[in-house]
């Protein structure tokens, strides 16, 4: 067909140019080195490559990495793991080399290509980034397993449907594999495998591995036994927490007073053993649910992208509903180190009773420090002395000052020491502590069963509401025909969100039944205590903390109620050690001490027991009691 377009709109003839070298970087990954062999994987990647590229393509570039594509983006291409392999392909760098001389203005390539696109990132917005990056740069990312023309600058919507189809199955065949490992990992850790080096106190029990290929490699499976020489040295440092509220560091030092009897831990790593205890290595026997018996994973995150070996919360662990291995302390024993350690965040706890912490500005030892909080912000209030009188004060920065909260607050040590006394010679070591802590404890017992009983009525309240509300729409289908089938449709999804309804509601109840709190035990504990008065405001600073810490005692002051709430902690375990405690502490010789008196300063009120209540702590065992006293200051 004749063309009728005008000369000057028809274009110009072109002569054949000949077609230009195209320089190409190759850019490959493998994982490591437990799930792929990097020596097979990245040559036959580079095969692939080559194979795919146009005649007049050469690559001219190298650049691989041995690692994982889960890492952030920030930190791909920084694996020293290539370095392990002799891998027979040249390598000028990794992925982030590649990035970089891209927008470099003298590069020494084209274009990118890779095997998949999925060898580039398994995260989809990662693999788009590194994409758009190289496209602002000029320079396309290829793909041998998608068609590569000379055109290949300009997008092709066809093209783009399949890359991001094939980005978006790598992902989610990646979180599949996740999801489907985490479930196994469960199912391990309910069957009381251990995973790692075992914890200090135990051994490795080997087991043949179920699984005969795996069996056949001599590979095993490991259960914990109780080291004979340091599961012993597990249970003293245990004691030592909950009787006389030690510190990490303090219990390290004793440790290391004799490495013959308590031999310290041995890291993975050979080379970062130190030879003696730390404070470290104590917290994490102390932390670690492994010693009641229970299995437990995922405790740490071996594969947080940002922060590696970090611990995760108490709600991502997988724990074994049951005992599945010996344990070394009951879990009585364990929840009562884990309150030790509420009690003393934040303290400036020292490995010596009485001695000042290291701050260059340290003068003197505040007898109640660590001891005193505020009520209304929840934090440790602070020592200080003004003309010769002792405070503790609570001056938050302005931003975090909740409602209610003077700019700054202050309670005189001798109003809090005049209290302490009346607090211990009443209700820890008095004539009348039993029958008190029994009252109180009767109270509290029959409060929280009658808040408990109050909401299983109201869930199944709701349940029954719920089947009537089903009942209903069944009724409507039966009296109403539907032709199209649109009201049969809605009312299926209607059913479907009671259905969800039923079962959430369900659960809870099931939880709030199998939870009804049980008998809360008996006071006859603080029997084991000396009937005996004692002045604490006459005990030498070293002598007082160490009982106010065998006690756990926490103090605090809320100035919205003018009221001061003193706890302390009594249990079964520790109780010998309290009361042999507690007659040496009165026993000893009392320095003589001069008190000053201020007029500002609020005479003890008797409240008559009538704000007096006894409680246990919040954790499922017997024979640990903990009391908490109100007392007005006006």
């Amino acid at each position: 067909m004749t063309s009728t377009l005008p000369d000057w709109l028809r274009p110009p003839a072109t002569t054949p140019v000949p077609q230009r070298t195209i320089r190409v970087a190759f850019l490959g990954r493998t994982s490591t080195d437990e799930q792929q062999d990097p020596t097979l994987s990245i040559p036959r990647q580079l095969t692939n490559s080559e194979r795919a590229l146009l005649p007049n393509m050469v690559i001219v570039a190298w650049f691989w990495d041995v690692e994982s594509s889960r890492k952030e983006l920030s930190q791909r291409g920084r694996s020293t793991a290539w370095q392990k392999f002799n891998i027979a392909v040249q390598r000028d760098g990794g992925l982030a080399d590649m990035l970089a001389e891209a927008t470099s203005p003298d590069r020494r390539f084209d274009v990118v290509i890779c095997e998949s696109i999925d060898r580039i990132a398994r995260w989809t917005h990662q693999g788009t980034k590194i994409e758009h990056d190289l496209e602002l740069a000029g320079v396309p990312l290829l793909a041998a397993d998608e068609p590569i023309t000379q055109s290949n600058s300009r997008k092709r919507a066809a093209q783009i449907l399949l890359r991001r189809t094939k980005q978006g199955v790598a992902e989610w065949y990646m979180i599949e594999m996740l999801e489907k490992s985490w479930d196994g990992f469960e199912e391990h850790t309910g069957q009381g495998w251990n995973v790692g080096k075992p914890p200090y106190g135990y051994l490795a029990e080997k087991h043949k591995h179920p699984v005969p290929a795996k069996r056949a490699q001599g590979k095993h499976k490991t259960k914990l036994k109780i080291d004979p020489d340091r599961g012993p040295v597990v249970e003293q440092i245990y004691a030592w927490r909950i009787d006389e509220k030690l510190s990490y560091r303090a219990i390290a030092e004793r440790l290391n007073t004799d490495l013959d009897r308590y031999p310290p831990p041995q890291p993975v790593d050979p080379a970062r053993a130190v030879g003696r205890w730390t404070g470290s290595a104590v917290r994490e026997i102390l932390v670690n649910p492994k010693y009641t018996g229970h299995m437990v994973w995922n405790r740490r995150s071996t594969k947080d992208k940002l922060h590696p070996g970090k611990v995760n919360p108490r709600d991502q662990w997988v724990v074994s509903a049951q005992p599945t291995h010996p344990g070394i302390v009951p879990i009585e024993m364990f929840l009562a180190a884990q309150n030790v350690s509420r009690s003393r965040e934040r303290s400036r706890a020292d490995a010596h009773h009485g001695t000042p912490n290291r701050h260059r500005q340290t003068k003197r030892v505040y007898a109640l420090r660590s001891y005193v909080w505020c009520a209304p912000c929840q934090r440790r209030m602070f020592g200080r002395t003004v003309t010769g009188y002792t405070y503790y004060s609570c001056q938050p920065r302005e931003r975090a000052i909740p409602d209610g909260h003077p700019s700054m607050i202050s309670v005189t040590e001798e109003v809090l020491l005049d209290f302490a006394d009346r607090f211990f010679n009443t209700y820890v070591l008095g004539p009348d502590r039993v029958q008190l802590a029994t009252r109180s404890l009767d109270i509290a017992a029959r409060q929280a069963a009658e808040e408990q009983r109050r909401q299983i009525a109201v869930l199944r309240r709701t349940l029954e509401d719920i089947a009537a509300r089903r009942r209903r729409l069944l009724r409507v289908i039966e009296e109403n025909d539907d032709p199209d089938g649109s009201v049969f449709a809605e009312i299926a999804e209607r059913r479907a969100e009671l259905d969800r309804d039923r079962e959430i509601k369900t659960a809870e109840l099931a939880h709030l039944e199998e939870t009804m709190p049980a008998d809360p035990g008996s006071a006859d504990i603080l029997a084991d205590l000396p009937e005996m008065e004692i002045k604490l405001s006459l005990l030498p600073t070293d002598r007082l903390r160490r009982l106010l810490d065998a006690f756990a005692v926490q103090i605090y002051h809320d100035v919205r109620t003018n009221q001061v709430s003193f706890r302390a902690t009594v249990s079964q375990h520790a109780a010998p050690h309290l009361a042999q405690l507690t007659r040496a502490t009165a026993d000893g010789p009392r320095p003589a001490t001069h008190r000053h008196t201020s007029t500002n300063d609020a005479a003890p009120a008797d409240d008559g027991g009538g704000s007096d209540h006894l409680q246990f702590c919040d954790m499922p065992r017997r024979g640990h009691l903990e009391d908490q006293r109100k007392h007005d200051l006006s």
